[in-house]
């Protein structure tokens, strides 16, 4: 009765409508109205949409604004379906919507799904079902939750996301832990996504695989060491060479689960396209192709720069390269004045006609300027079409990189910029905000070729039909690095899973996590810090943009963390996090990248983690600087000095008490926020006795009914 009614209630419709096969509409240009028939593969699990195939092709049908009423309520898995729609592009996925009509003209088995690998994913076979023979997700064990992409590898190590949306079925269980056989539709949101519809799609399969691809370390001038797991002892052979093409060959000895090789002989400062090759009882399985960079010959200097000035008594000594506007502005021209052959720039947005002009004045003398900026971002700095080539990118996001290359292939001349300055007026003069210079060939090997997938080619000129932004870039960068002697690690956003290589460090936290971002709503960096925070370590945070949609402001104050409004003049445009930088391993996080959903997902960012004592000093100096404006700069009557003496001190401290005060809580703390002494007082106490605190410098901090007040003050 449900067929009948629903044939002639659309019976005009369909006599008028010509049918044409499904491979036939994906030829068709968006905007055509196209009517096809198909066995539709999924049902409610998905949502709205409808993926129906014939034996031409696969395409998704959604009941947007303006369709018919009934389809998401009346179409099944399992039904062959006449539909008229037009054809529409959503976020890279072919589908008619609106649905002017339809028609259910029977009922019967879901197709049989094809059987493919990841590296045979084409857009030929876009939203039909497919199904892989061995897959495993590297989250095993964790539980699903909607809205969420997990990475999957199969058999051959290459890698894919399946994604569950909010409401799916599966949401609540358990991510499988061992090797599955996998079905599902494919689909896409800017890439290609697998898309489940329940645990049907997910039978255990024994097979042979990788349990873990191959990994760098022991990062050498003429080679380094590579490791990988399969799951079975197996024989192995390396696949390598200075492109993706590969073109080298080497034996490992031996038949081991966990397998090594040494690489030597190998060229200074230059990136290696790696695959493994591993046979286990005659089945063979290949990994991703992935590169690996050499360490270089340059000198590994670490340049940093502030443009406001830092609090010289938590910098352990050392002094930043430049704490000042004019700083910073000499610093980036002077290196654009030094190049002699190269500059390759992706910059946010541009408003500075002095750093063009440097620009333009290399180029004039022969240098090879290539420059990328966001297609939604002011360039006022561009708006007279300069001489050298720009390409404006990411139509779905933003390009939000700040970076420069200079000079790459010359290892004694090459400098990388990056952090979290854009090159506006405001950003330079008026926010907050840092610049590196690293002077390091492999670690610019890297950034270039970050900017080529967005430039499009390797040449002098972009290539509009090649380039890649946002969600459709690749992970196909170097990783790993040691500049210097210094451990650097280098992530691209949104290929590189940034988020996680961000949580990872703060999970390793000793005494002290500190951070300052501009934005800050992504839930997984928040989970880590109060997770830190409830085992003890000191955590403290200074955030820009605390009402952002999502903003953890509250959430992490709530959980007792010291989360501070940057509520003074000027963005705090920082975009960094200071790891245990009194302790074994000081690290340092900063870049472009804000902690936020956007930047994870769409938008063109770049992340650099660094192992340094004399970086991460800097950088909780300027951090230390940032939390004294906020915590002493409250306008308040009386006496704002609250003078401490003496200072340095070794028995006791005295202060003065403002007169209109009358009491207070006072606590005195390590240079890791760690609180050694607390107490209430009111106006007849005016010392403290500090005999048993260790030599140091301490913070003393006095909370007030008029505000917060911080005074350092040195133990001898």
């Amino acid at each position: 009765m449900k067929n009948f009614f629903l044939l002639f209630l659309l019976l005009p419709a369909c006599l008028c409508a010509q049918v044409i096969s499904i491979h036939s509409a994906r030829n068709m240009p968006a905007g055509a109205t196209v009517t096809v028939r198909g066995v539709v593969t999924n049902g409610y699990e998905l949502g709205k949409i409808r993926y129906l195939q014939d034996g031409t092709a696969g395409i998704a049908a959604f009941p947007g604004t303006g369709s018919v009423p009934g389809f998401e309520t009346t179409v099944e898995a399992g039904d062959s379906i006449e539909v008229t729609g037009v054809l529409v592009y959503y976020y890279g996925l072919l589908e008619i919507s609106p649905i002017t009509s339809y028609s259910v003209i029977a009922s019967g088995p879901v197709p049989t799904p094809k059987l493919i690998t990841f590296s045979e994913i084409t857009d030929a076979l876009e939203s039909q079902l497919v199904r892989f023979e061995c897959v495993v997700f590297a989250a095993g064990g964790s539980t699903f939750t909607g809205n969420t992409a997990y990475s999957v590898r199969d058999l051959d190590g290459v890698a894919a996301q399946v994604f569950l949306r909010s409401g799916h079925p599966l949401a609540g269980d358990l991510v499988p832990g061992s090797p599955i056989r996998l079905t599902g539709v494919l689909s896409r949101y800017f890439d290609f996504q697998i898309l489940p519809r329940n645990e049907a799609d997910f039978p255990l399969a024994t097979c042979f695989y990788f349990t873990d691809q191959p990994e760098q370390s022991d990062i050498q001038t003429d080679g380094f060491r590579l490791e990988w797991r399969t799951n079975f002892p197996a024989s192995a052979r390396i696949h390598y060479g200075l492109t993706p093409d590969l073109g080298n060959t080497v034996n490992v000895a031996g038949s081991n689960i966990n397998q090594v090789h040494e690489f030597s002989g190998l060229t200074p400062g230059s990136v290696y396209w790696v695959q493994t090759e591993s046979e286990y009882n005659g089945q063979v399985i290949y990994s991703e192709t992935r590169p690996f960079a050499t360490k270089s010959l340059s000198s590994g200097q670490i340049k940093v720069y502030f443009n406001h000035d830092i609090d010289p008594a938590f910098a352990n000594g050392f002094a930043p390269d430049g704490q000042s506007t004019a700083e910073v502005l000499a610093e980036t021209i002077a290196r654009i004045n030094a190049a002699e052959q190269t500059i390759d720039v992706a910059m946010y947005n541009n408003s500075r006609s002095d750093l063009t002009n440097a620009l333009k004045d290399a180029h004039a003398r022969g240098v090879r300027v290539r420059y990328v900026a966001s297609l939604d971002a002011s360039n006022s700095a561009l708006n007279n079409t300069p001489p050298f080539p720009v390409i404006y990118g990411n139509v779905d996001a933003i390009m939000h990189d700040k970076f420069m290359v200079i000079d790459v292939a010359l290892p004694d001349k090459v400098w990388v910029m990056g952090g979290s300055m854009n090159w506006t007026t405001q950003n330079v003069f008026t926010d907050f905000n840092n610049t590196l210079f690293i002077q390091d060939q492999s670690l610019a090997r890297a950034y270039t070729l970050e900017f080529e997938e967005m430039w499009g080619s390797s040449g002098d000129f972009p290539d509009e039909q090649n380039s890649r932004f946002g969600a459709v870039k690749r992970d196909n960068t170097p990783h790993r690095f040691i500049i210097g002697n210094t451990p650097v690690d280098l992530w691209f956003s949104p290929s590189d899973q940034t988020t996680s290589r961000i949580v990872e460090p703060i999970y390793t936290t000793d005494e002290e996590a500190l951070f300052a971002l501009f934005s800050f709503t992504k839930n997984d960096m928040s989970d880590a810090l109060v997770d830190q925070h409830i085992s003890g370590r000191s955590v403290r945070g200074i955030m820009e943009n605390i009402n952002d949609v999502g903003s953890e402001y509250n959430y992490l104050n709530n959980a007792g963390i010291e989360c501070l409004a940057h509520s003074i003049s000027g963005d705090l445009h920082h975009k960094y996090a200071v790891i245990d930088a009194n302790s074994i391993d000081p690290t340092v996080i900063t870049g472009s990248h804000n902690w936020s959903f956007a930047a994870e997902t769409v938008n063109d960012e770049n992340t650099l983690i660094i192992h340094n004592y004399r970086v991460a000093s800097l950088f909780k100096a300027e951090f230390e600087k940032r939390r004294q404006e906020l915590v002493v700069g409250v306008s308040t009557p009386g006496d704002l000095s609250l003078p401490l003496y003496p200072n340095p001190a070794t028995e006791r401290l005295y202060w003065h008490w403002p007169a209109s005060w009358s009491a207070a809580e006072l606590t005195v703390s390590d240079m890791l926020g760690k609180p050694v002494l607390h107490l209430s007082a009111d106006l007849s106490v005016n010392s403290l006795d500090i005999s048993m605190l260790p030599s140091g410098l301490y913070a003393f901090t006095l909370r007030s009914e008029y505000g917060l007040f911080c005074v350092p003050f040195q133990k001898i």
